[in-house]
Parts: C-alpha cells; structure tokens; sequence
C-alpha cells in the first residue's frame, strides 16, 4: 500500500505491480506516469474523476487484454498522451487497438498522443489488415481540433492499428505531422554505422515490408496535403518510395 497525504502533489510516478494506492486529494496532479498492468483500461476508467487536471499521462501497460472502454468521462486539460504496450511473453493477447479512439474523444485538449508496442512482432495474434481489407471499421466522425503531432513507435499491419490511425488523420483536423516508426527505439541502429543491431529480431524484421505495403495502401492516400507524414524503417531494406511529397522516409 502507498499512501500519500500531500495535497499539493504535481507529479507523480509509479513502476510496478501489486500495489494498492490511497494518494488522497489529487485534483492538482498534472503530470502523471503509471507502469502497471492493464493500467491503459483502468486509467481512462478512473483517471478523469479522481485526476481531472491533468495535462500530461505516460502510460506503460504489460498483458493489457481488456479494450479500452467507451464512458462519458473527459480528460478536459490533457494536452499529452504516451501509451506504451508492453508484452510480458512471446505472445501478446488480442486486444483492438482501435479503442483507444475513446482516450483521444475523451481528451479535447490532446496536443500529441505517442504509442509503442513492444512485442515480438513475429507472434502477434492480432487480426491482420490483409485478412479483410474492405472491412475497416469507422466511426462517426469527430473533430480534434488540437491534436498536431502523433508518433505510432512499431508501427504494425494489425487492424486496430491502421484503424486508429486512419480515424486520426480523418478527425485531427489541426495535425501537423505524424510518424509511423517500424521498429521501436530500443532496437534502432546508430545512424553512424549504417548496420542493424545483432538483437533485431529477424521475426521482427520480416514484418517491416508488410507495415510499409499497409502504409502505401491504406494511409498514405487519406494523408491530408498540410500534414507531414514520416515513416522510419532499419537498415538493410532501401528506402519506400512515396507517391506523395509529404512522404518522407526515414533509414535508422
């Protein structure tokens, strides 16, 4: 049990797991970062009541297998969102990444919302795009008139992946840049040496060219003229070419 009886807390942070929190009167938290499990669910549960200024959430969740729920709650002062999914085997549980439309409706304010998912991408389970391409879901469309930069870190062909980024580039309608990053940080080359690191997985490897034939198929064509669309891939595959002036890749 962590219990805290400061009512001026700012900030708070927290890594770990089996652990209970009483953090008492926290209407003035504005930064918080939480590593918990499933905690991307029962952030967008609880966080709106129990900390409605905040302004900046750094999530980091590990076997997150419940989609995130649709409420009424608003997130009315965040401005910044990071959400990294982290699975704790070699398999991650299917959970639809287009839920979290309902974190990006429930914070009017958003101005950048990053997401990584760090999992060995070779064992996903995810439903593929490619399995049902005309079947994309939508939405009824909402305008977010804030949001300006988004950042997608392994960038995969999951359907929920591509939905939600298809549902942002429609409904952002101040976005100034998004980048669709195919192999997360902590597995990028140096841009000095030019090689890829030893520990990339070739099953993740393999699935670069399929992200980047579902980045020319599905996003590339809905990226607004405004909107400066980057998409990194790793060494060793060539550059993609783009069929817009807005495309820019990225070789790390």
């Amino acid at each position: 049990m962590i219990e805290s009886k400061a009512p001026n807390l700012s900030s708070f942070g927290f890594r770990g797991c089996k652990v209970k929190f009483s953090l008492g009167e926290t209407l003035k938290v504005k930064k918080l970062y939480m590593f918990r499990a499933s905690m991307v669910s029962s952030a967008r549960a609880e966080l709106p009541s129990h900390m409605p200024n905040l302004e900046t959430l750094i999530i980091g969740s590990f076997h997150e297998v419940v989609n995130t729920p649709t409420l009424p709650s608003k997130f009315l002062y965040l401005k910044h969102l990071n959400i990294d999914f982290v699975s704790g085997s070699t398999q991650l549980p299917s959970y639809d990444y287009f839920s979290l439309v309902s974190f990006l409706d429930a914070s009017p304010s958003l101005e950048s919302f990053t997401m990584t998912v760090k999992v060995c991408q070779g064992f996903m389970e995810h439903e593929s795009t490619f399995s049902n391409p005309s079947d994309l879901r939508q939405i009824p469309e909402r305008h977010h008139g804030h949001l300006k930069s988004v950042k997608i870190s392994c960038f995969h062909a999951a359907k929920g992946v591509v939905e939600l980024t298809c549902y942002i580039l429609k409904s952002a309608v101040s976005l100034e840049c998004i980048t669709l990053d195919t192999i997360y940080g902590e597995q990028k080359c140096y841009l000095e040496t030019g090689k890829r690191c030893d520990y990339i997985q070739d099953s993740i490897l393999r699935q670069v060219p399929r992200a980047l034939s579902v980045i020319r198929t599905y996003i590339e064509d809905k990226v607004p003229p405004s909107v400066k669309l980057t998409v990194v891939e790793c060494w060793g595959r060539g550059p993609a070419p783009g069929r817009r002036h807005s495309l820019k890749i990225s070789p790390i």
